[in-house]
């Protein structure tokens, strides 16, 4: 069962999705949509078109999502459909996430084959990585966002940043240390 994050300030503001089909088709149409950049697909989608999570909420779950073994988007849907419609929600979330964009993988992938060689197909090769190296940052920026006034969280930002891209050291491991140090960070402050 995903853990269950404390309502935003803005959550009047905000709506349950009506179904796990809801859910399902919400999924299916971001990782259609998404080449290699599903976040700021699903921040967009979740935050601020179906209204589902707050950003703070969005922050939190997508955290969660980081620690969790295997792909965070695939952790994400879960969480997210634990959250709304128990284990039916969790499996139509990671289910239109997947199903539909692994047959199209599975048709484009025979079609590389056959047209790999081509120059028009290693521009296009290309240009959907600069792409998705843009979405990441756009999806970063609007998430720092959610840190202002949070000098605690800019610090751990910065620290996770400065691990990771200076010094080089696993994101795992990066991640393990700082969530470690921040709950108890958050937990000495509670007491």
């Amino acid at each position: 069962m995903a853990p269950k994050l404390p309502p935003s300030a803005d959550a009047t503001a905000l709506r349950a999705p009506a179904s796990a089909f809801e859910l399902f088709t919400a999924f299916a149409w971001i990782s259609l949509r998404s080449f290699g950049g599903a976040l700021a697909f699903v921040e967009r989608t979740v935050v601020r078109d179906k209204r589902w999570l707050s950003a703070e909420d969005f922050l939190g779950v997508y955290a969660i999502g980081q620690v969790l073994p295997g792909p965070t988007g695939m952790s994400f849907c879960v969480l997210l459909g634990d959250r709304f419609f128990g284990l039916r929600g969790a499996l139509a979330a990671l289910g239109g996430f997947l199903l539909i964009p692994g047959a199209l993988v599975l048709a484009i992938a025979s079609l590389f084959q056959q047209f790999q060689h081509l120059p028009q197909v290693q521009g296009a090769l290309h240009g959907m990585g600069a792409a998705s190296v843009g979405l990441i940052i756009i999806t970063a920026l609007r998430m720092a966002r959610t840190l202002r006034g949070q000098r605690v969280g800019i610090a751990v930002a910065l620290l996770a940043f400065a691990a990771v891209a200076l010094a080089r050291l696993p994101v795992s491991t990066v991640v393990l240390t700082l969530g470690v140090a921040s709950v108890a960070w958050a937990w000495r402050v509670a007491r």
